[in-house]
């Protein structure tokens, strides 16, 4: 398959809206407390509130872009967030630190994943899934060039001057790409399809009723709920089991790899897997990475923790492409910026309730419970995944 230059631009600009909106703010929440003499817990809680914002943003820049197309809302988004950026760089105070973090979660939406997929979804329909996987390639680097990037810019200079360099990022790298970005269709819907994976697609364009949206909604949001979580609690409970901190710090880092790997392959073997199939994939690697972190609870065997991280890896990895291409493998390119949108809030939500929730049952009623938390969890994810498949391939569903 020819790899289009656009694709591989969008995944660029997928690393800055990551990087600069997201990433950044782990190595810069605790240079900002420090100038104002704040608790990081109140940053800290800023961003959280901030991405409930982007669960507010998510259905509202989904339908613009139904409207007005995915190369307008992100060329907006990516002048938004610069702007935003660099506000950050000057403010002064709480107040203003609030309003601009919360500003700047509410537009990270516009570029960032979903509405990347939608720009593929719009250019590409139903054949979409191998450039949504490179995308997410491409982009699952974010947190590798952006965490020491801005370590290295802070020996340089100051947290407000680092606050320019990514405003400058997304006004004269992300900018210019998604202005440039192809509009319209590249063929004709009924082209959009490869020939190897015909066998694959199947038109669900009758299907009517709620069912599908909210059992799909249910397996994404709870899905996102335990990668949320487990971003920001492994390491401490990976402590409160007994794990020496080079053992733990050692396994996580297992997470990134396996993650690559998995998407390599899904790109790779794309047209041997129909896209519920690698949903369902990621799902059960979920469950089962999950378990074996509950096994350690049992016995302290570092060869499980690993195989947690390799297998949770590997479901991280193929979920987020899952988040792009099952709906629209499910539904058609047509309406996809408000489904994604409304599924994107949904999860949003539920994810930015993880940390402290999992935090919580952690210190309240043990490690135990947390991971018991997880797991059910997932299996919440994997068995709603599985109820949408059920239904769609019934036969009244086509």
């Amino acid at each position: 398959m020819k790899i289009s230059p656009s694709t591989i631009g969008l995944g660029v600009t997928m690393t800055i809206g990551y990087g600069t909106l997201y990433y950044s703010f782990a190595v810069l929440a605790p240079e900002i407390a420090g100038e104002f003499g704040w608790e990081e817990s109140f940053v800290f809680a800023i961003f959280s509130i901030g991405l409930l914002a982007g669960a507010i943003s998510a259905p509202i820049i989904g339908r613009m872009i139904d409207r007005f197309g995915a190369r307008s809302v992100m060329s907006a988004g990516s002048l938004f967030a610069a702007t935003t950026l660099a506000l950050i760089a000057v403010m002064q105070n709480a107040w203003q630190f609030t309003v601009l973090a919360l500003m700047a979660e509410f537009v990270a939406i516009a570029v960032q994943y979903d509405a990347g997929f939608a720009a593929l979804a719009q250019r590409y329909g139903r054949n979409a899934r191998a450039e949504i996987t490179l995308v997410t390639l491409i982009a699952g680097f974010a947190s590798t060039v952006f965490w020491p990037l801005i370590q290295w810019l802070l020996t340089q200079m100051t947290w407000r001057e680092v606050y320019l360099v990514l405003a400058a990022m997304n006004l004269l790298i992300a900018l210019p790409i998604h202005l440039t970005m192809p509009k319209g269709r590249l063929t004709p819907p009924e082209m959009l399809v490869e020939p190897n994976a015909l066998a694959l697609v199947k038109s669900y364009q009758h299907v009517t009723g709620s069912r599908p949206m909210i059992l799909l909604g249910i397996s994404l949001a709870s899905g996102g709920f335990v990668l949320s979580a487990i971003g920001a609690s492994l390491l401490i409970l990976l402590d409160d089991i007994g794990f020496a901190t080079a053992t733990a710090t050692i396994a996580a880092s297992c997470i990134g790899p396996s993650q690559v790997a998995a998407r390599l392959f899904e790109y790779a073997r794309r047209s041997h897997f129909s896209p519920p199939m690698t949903a369902i994939i990621a799902a059960s690697a979920m469950v089962l990475g999950l378990a074996l972190l509950g096994v350690t609870l049992l016995a302290l065997v570092p060869a499980f923790l690993f195989a947690f991280a390799v297998m949770y890896g590997v479901g991280q990895g193929l979920t987020s492409i899952v988040r792009g291409m099952l709906p629209l493998h499910y539904f058609g390119p047509e309406g996809y910026g408000r489904r994604t949108g409304t599924l994107s809030g949904f999860r949003m939500v539920l994810s930015a309730s993880a940390p402290f929730t999992i935090i919580f049952l952690n210190e309240r009623l043990g490690t135990a419970t947390a991971i018991g938390c997880l797991v059910a969890l997932s299996l919440l994810s994997l068995i709603s995944l599985l109820a949408l498949v059920r239904f769609m391939e019934a036969p009244e569903a086509a």
